[in-house]
Parts: C-alpha cells; sequence; structure tokens
C-alpha cells in the first residue's frame, strides 16, 4: 500500500511539473506553427531523451554534483538562457510559412527539431534539478532497483503523452480557419515567450 501511495504521489507531482508551461512547452509551441505536427513530435522526443539524460546523471551523481555546484549551475543556466532567448529571437524575426505540408521531405529540418528539443532540455537546470531533489524523496532506503527504473519510465511516458497531443492540437489549430494572421500572432508571442523564459532563468536564483 506504502509502495503504491508513494508511485501515485510521484505521478501526481511528475504531472503538475509537466504540464506547468515552461521552456519545452514554448518549444513545442514554436515547431508546431513552424513545422507542423511532425516537428513538434521530433522536439517532443527530443526533450524526452534530455530528460531521460537527466535522470541517468541524477543516478550517477552527476546531478548531485550540479546541484552543490554554484558555478556549475551557473553555466548551464546562462547557456539555457541564451539558448531559449536565441530561439525567441528567431521566432519573433522569422517570416511566418504557409500552414507546412506533411508530406514535403525535411530530414535536416526533422534532425533541427529532434535537437532543439534535446539541447533545450539538456541546458536547463531546473529539469536536472527535478531528479535530484524531486525524484529521491519518493525513494526509500531498500528499494529494488525497478522501482526507480519505473518512475523515470512512467515520467518519460507521462511528458510525452502530453507534450506529442498538445503540439498536434496547436499544429492543428495553426492550419484551421483562424488564418495566418491569428498563426502569426501566436508565433511572435511564442517568440516573446521563449524570450522572457531565457531572461527568467537567467535571474533566478537557485
Amino acid at each position: 500500500m506504502e509502495l503504491d501511495l508513494r508511485l501515485l504521489t510521484f505521478v501526481a507531482v511528475s504531472a503538475l511539473f509537466i504540464c506547468t508551461p515552461g521552456p519545452d512547452t514554448a518549444l513545442i509551441i514554436r515547431n508546431a506553427l513552424s513545422g507542423g505536427p511532425r516537428a513538434s513530435t521530433l522536439a517532443a522526443f527530443g526533450v524526452g531523451l534530455g530528460s531521460a539524460a537527466w535522470a541517468a546523471a541524477a543516478m550517477l551523481g552527476v546531478g548531485v554534483l550540479l546541484e552543490l555546484s554554484a558555478g556549475a549551475f551557473t553555466v548551464l543556466k546562462l547557456a539555457g538562457a541564451a539558448y531559449l532567448c536565441y530561439l525567441g529571437l528567431r521566432t519573433l524575426f522569422s517570416r511566418v510559412p504557409e500552414a507546412p505540408r506533411e508530406t514535403s521531405p525535411r530530414r535536416r529540418d526533422d534532425r533541427g527539431s529532434f535537437a532543439q528539443g534535446l539541447v533545450s532540455n539538456l541546458l536547463n537546470p531546473k529539469a536536472g534539478a527535478f531528479f535530484v531533489t524531486v525524484l529521491p524523496q519518493f525513494v526509500l532506503p531498500g528499494d529494488p532497483g525497478w522501482r526507480l527504473v519505473l518512475m523515470v519510465l512512467t515520467y518519460e511516458g507521462m511528458l510525452l503523452l502530453w507534450l506529442i497531443p498538445y503540439g498536434h492540437l496547436v499544429s492543428r489549430l495553426g492550419r484551421s480557419a483562424i488564418g495566418i494572421r491569428v498563426r502569426t500572432v501566436i508565433t511572435r508571442l511564442t517568440g516573446l515567450v521563449l524570450i522572457g523564459l531565457g531572461a527568467r532563468l537567467a535571474f533566478e536564483r537557485r
């Protein structure tokens, strides 16, 4: 019963963390509007791989070192802030394309979308902090190793189940009758949000 309760509590906390708007959500919106559902899905998988890397790093103690080292945290934070601002500026001043066609070949764009999700998550110290500070709260001495693996897999599944449909919904709305003008406004707002998130990350304390 205790094990089930802890798992359920972890799921609830994870859902709150995943669904809270942040850099990952803004990136999915950006890719959904600029590249369609395929681009947003690949970005979501990139985010998922980044969070899995953070989980592995936390298990190996790298995440703990990052949490204890103010210098390492600051460097990673500023790098992440700069990357978000770069994506925001690129989104803000880029030409808003017509609704993307899913049938056109775009291998280079596919790699770019995946890489954006991966890099954005890896340069977000808050993503790492979740696995360093939150995950251990639901692990007790003597717990089997499979339980920790199950928790990480559960988190990954929830993350993808949230980001992928979200990106498809945004993409569908972008291709609907609301037209290019509304898509332009949403894209510009997304750029501003990315810049704002980057600025907040840069000045945010640990």
